[in-house]
């Protein structure tokens, strides 16, 4: 028995502020083989720490949080540009990637695997994996996005074939039972290899799919138990616009948000939220960006129906004033939905305080904004200026923000401040459209980085908690240090970050991956161990 003890590796937290469950409260915390034993006052040594394979962190004047979950990542992204003979791949991989996300205080993230032309989606799945596997820093998950049968890269995107649910294989030489396997039956194998959700776009070229096959793609989620979640913009309308800027030879950055205005993606949110009414089936909706796309949310919500909603930091603390920048220089902040006005960003905010943290995510009673994920998308800056000289929709879109996502948010919204405390911010911040502040407490903050993840998208209660039981994925986050994010400090690929210049508060003192210290004072000290996360089906379990 004494050597079985030996040999069990213990970490033991001390006096930090422990946030969990919408409480938070000064306790220690005891993790045994990369589990969380007990989280209690005022632990006893005794002879916890006097084996080799023991340690002790102090976590005073810190805030220890369930590990962060960036619920929308898109590492070796690949976007399509119609027009354009080859795809825009992103330089950003899960080794890079990753690393940038653990140094922010990130455990475990959930990447986009793209369904590509002719690929089954067990073949997108296999891609990712292939892609992760030995490299990722952070423990890791996938979405697969579904895109339109049979397309192919000549065709136009609206094209629907003639089976609405078909989705060719990769083989020719494949059984006819194989080419002809529906979206059931293969939601069917990936749910199976632990995947819970999938995403559709309502826009995008070799992406934009109709009404009617995502409302058979939601009927198949609905037999497993999977959430459709979807990027909400009328493809359509969206198209138009452009050609019409276009053709008026406004090709630079400034006219992207006029290409795609509010009411282009309030439309769409309103679509789709018809589509899962009608399927009556439980979805999430992407990058809430709008003003008006709340007011069509608030509607859904006031007739009773179940759904979750995320945004991403850019839509919280950047305006589309930045696409007025000098030049092509407005490139670097093309993104989809478009950066919005002070207004949106104010009503977002307005939202995200409403929230309560004992809520669980998707009641009628909480935010309408459940999660803030980065939607992590890099693409080489030179490359981007390169293309939108030949007009802003050739640029490929996409911002980078999974090292800062927590950062930022924990500066922006305050955390753990005192109310009456005034602003520290330097002056020169509002030169980079970093929003006024607004205000979260650390349960609410937690909530929305890392415990309504993990309910909405199956990874409750093993992690997204600091209950007795759950997986040792942890952050231990000092609010005491600040700096100025700038391309020196950038892990990820790319070559910039449109927070250049913001300056935060607060970094990750330590990050545990299953019990084991990858990151000490922002810095990783082990890279590499992710692993794979098997996602339950399945709806938000209760607190």
């Amino acid at each position: 028995m004494a050597e079985r003890e030996d040999s069990v590796h213990r970490v033991l937290i001390k006096n930090g502020i422990v946030v969990s469950g919408g409480k938070e409260r000064q306790a220690d915390m005891l993790i045994e083989d990369g589990r969380i034993v007990k989280t209690e006052k005022d632990i006893m040594l005794g002879s916890l720490l006097r084996h080799a394979e023991s340690e002790l962190l102090d976590a005073e004047g810190c805030y220890v949080f369930p590990g962060f979950i960036d619920a929308f990542t898109q590492f070796e992204a690949e976007v399509f540009i119609e027009g354009q003979q080859e795809s825009v791949r992103s330089p950003d991989d899960f080794e890079s990637g990753t690393k940038a996300a653990l140094a922010g205080g990130t455990t475990s993230i959930i990447n986009c695997a793209l369904q590509k032309n002719g690929q089954s989606l067990q073949d997108a799945l296999d891609a990712q994996h292939a892609g992760a596997l030995h490299k990722s820093s952070c423990n890791y998950g996938f979405h697969i996005t579904l895109t339109p049968p049979k397309q192919n890269a000549e065709e136009d995107v609206n094209t629907v074939p003639e089976k609405t649910g078909e989705i060719p294989q990769k083989n020719s030489e494949d059984s006819p039972a194989e080419k002809s396997e529906t979206v059931t039956e293969q939601m069917t194998k990936t749910v199976m290899r632990g995947v819970s959700s999938y995403t559709v776009s309502m826009s995008g070229f070799n992406l934009q799919l109709s009404d009617s096959e995502i409302f058979e793609i939601l009927n198949a989620a609905k037999e497993h138990g999977a959430l459709v979640c979807c990027r909400c913009e009328n493809g359509d309308m969206v198209r138009h616009l452009v050609e019409e800027q276009l053709k008026n030879k406004r090709k630079r950055p400034s006219s992207h948000p006029i290409s795609r205005p509010p009411a282009v993606e309030a439309e769409a949110v309103a679509r789709f939220l018809s589509l899962a009414q009608l399927a009556d089936v439980p979805v999430y909706i992407l990058n809430v960006s709008a003003k008006q796309s709340l007011e069509q949310i608030k509607l859904a919500k006031k007739r009773g129906q179940k759904f979750f909603c995320g945004t991403a930091p850019q839509y919280l603390l950047l305006t589309d004033s930045l696409y007025r920048k000098g030049g092509f220089d407005g490139a670097k902040f093309i993104c989809n939905p478009p950066l919005r006005k002070k207004q949106d960003l104010k009503a977002l905010q307005k939202e995200l305080m409403r929230g309560k943290a004992d809520l669980i995510p998707g009641s009628k009673d909480n935010s309408y904004i459940d999660i803030i994920c980065s939607d992590h998308a890099a693409f080489d800056l030179a490359e981007r200026e390169k293309a939108a000289k030949k007009g802003f929709s050739k640029a490929a879109p996409g911002l980078p923000g999974a090292q800062y996502r927590a950062a930022l948010i924990f500066t922006a919204a305050d955390v753990g401040l005192d109310p009456d405390a005034q602003d520290s911010a330097p002056a020169d911040t509002a030169e980079k459209e970093l929003a006024p502040n607004f205000r979260l407490t650390p349960a609410r903050f937690s909530a929305l980085v890392s415990e309504n993840p993990a309910k909405i998208f199956g990874l409750y209660p093993d992690r997204g908690t600091l209950a007795a039981g759950a997986t040792a994925d942890i952050t231990v986050w000092d609010p005491s240090p600040a700096a100025v994010i700038g391309e020196s400090n950038n892990l990820h690929k790319g070559g910039y970050t449109p927070y250049e210049g913001i300056r935060v508060r607060g970094q990750a003192k330590y990050v545990l991956l299953g019990g084991k210290v990858c990151v000490k004072d922002g810095t990783v000290v082990e890279e590499k161990q992710g692993r794979y996360l098997f996602r339950k089906t399945g709806y938000p379990a209760s607190n």
